[in-house]
């Protein structure tokens, strides 16, 4: 999957709660795929506040849908 159909899938799936995804930069993480250590690219969203709770759910989704192992929330955007 391209870095572009995973932010369009990530978009897909928390625009319905008023956010919106981008990935953070250049930077990577690190997680683990199988039995392989894997480098994916880091996605941000931001937006309204939103409950944590759901925040989880749609973390788990992007992860499991795009195969990216890093999601996280900007608490302010200037």
């Amino acid at each position: 999957m391209t870095n572009e159909e995973v932010l369009q899938k990530a978009n897909e799936i928390v625009n319905q709660y008023g956010l919106m995804a981008e990935f953070l930069s250049d930077a990577e993480s690190v997680g683990v795929g199988g039995d392989c250590r894997t480098y994916t690219k880091i996605i941000v969203l931001f937006r309204p506040p939103i409950d944590h709770k759901t925040l989880a759910s749609l973390s788990t989704k992007i992860s499991n849908v795009t195969g990216i192992n890093r999601v996280t929330f900007e608490l302010a955007r200037k």
